[in-house]
């Protein structure tokens, strides 16, 4: 019996949702109906995997045809590139901060992601796409939720 990519793909995010909820189970601070503590929306994304997971093992199941080719060279080289480009913006972050280096690496992404698929997308649109994106989730995490992002080694 041939084990297909969505079989492997369904139990492999039903591990990781195991995974990841043996180390939410860990936290410490008890869930209240005022707070209900860290482990909430961890809590919500382990949930999503496992059903998500779920749900892919058994549509793999249920198909009868063979998989495509599931990425062709050119595919795994966008895949090797946006890695190194996210471990770059990791390394930059530290550096330079979060509200100046999101805005380029989403304007960076959006750019090559649209011109490999061949969309012509507007430079005023992937701006300010790039723009409102970052400060969006900067208000979140920020004044929202009071939590911190990295401000950069060399604004302190």
């Amino acid at each position: 019996m041939k084990i297909k990519r969505d079989q492997l793909t369904g139990v492999l995010l039903i591990l990781a949702g195991i995974f990841f909820a043996v180390l939410i189970s860990q936290f410490k601070t008890p869930f209240t109906a005022s707070y209900p503590g860290p482990a909430l929306l961890p809590g919500i994304g382990v949930f999503g995997l496992i059903v998500c997971g779920a749900g892919i093992f058994v549509n793999g199941c249920r198909q009868k045809d063979a998989d495509a080719v599931f990425l062709s060279k050119a595919g795994w080289l966008r895949v090797l590139i946006t890695f190194v480009v996210l471990c770059v913006y990791v390394l930059a972050m530290k550096y330079l901060g979060y509200l100046i280096v999101t805005p380029f690496l989403l304007y960076g992404l959006t750019t090559y992601f649209a011109k490999a698929s061949g969309m012509n997308t507007r430079l005023w649109v992937r701006i300010v796409f790039s723009i409102v994106v970052a400060v969006a989730i900067w208000a979140m995490y920020v004044p929202l939720f009071g939590m911190t992002l990295p401000e950069g080694l060399l604004f302190e």
